[in-house]
């Protein structure tokens, strides 16, 4: 059975191994969505400048909002419901596929569907950028950059499906 891919994204205090996780993105192929701010993991005084001035700006607050033990819960919930595997797919694997493992940080937590690795797509940065103003849509916004990922992978299906 072929997986449904997940389209993902994070947000983090600096990029450094003293990061924190700020707050993640997820959008299914078929659009369904999946977004959290942390609010125990973090607090503006580990942020960079760039982090201050570019992400804090973007986050919601409100149903967002929740602890490192509720992501957990609710994040790995919502991927099991697919009962389907789910594949992860980010475009920086390097700094957002170690937030998972830190979420689901025991592994009795991590969703049973959840392929162990992530699969990586790239997109030229230009594309990205004309999606996002196509979409009005925020960079260094979990879910935003998680929904333009999306669009270009779909794009990019949809163009090699036609050659």
């Amino acid at each position: 059975m072929d997986p449904v891919h997940i389209f993902f994204d994070t947000e983090f205090t600096q990029l450094s191994h003293e990061a924190k996780l700020i707050s993640v993105g997820l959008i299914s192929e078929d659009g369904k969505e999946f977004y959290a701010e942390l609010s125990d993991t973090w607090d503006p005084s580990n942020c960079s400048e760039f982090v201050k001035c570019e992400v804090l700006p973007h986050l919601e607050g409100g149903v967002a909002l929740m602890t490192l033990a509720e992501l957990c819960l609710r994040m790995g919930n919502w991927l099991e419901s697919f009962e389907v595997p789910v594949s992860l797919v980010t475009d920086a694997p390097t700094w957002d596929w170690p937030w998972i493992d830190y979420i689901f940080c025991e592994k009795h937590l991590r969703p049973v569907n959840l392929e162990s690795t992530p699969e990586f797509f790239s997109s030229k940065e230009s594309k990205l950028q004309s999606l996002r103003q196509n979409y009005n849509l925020q960079i260094h916004n979990a879910l935003d950059d998680a929904r333009v990922l999306r669009m270009a992978w779909l794009e990019n299906k949809t163009t090699n499906s036609t050659d």
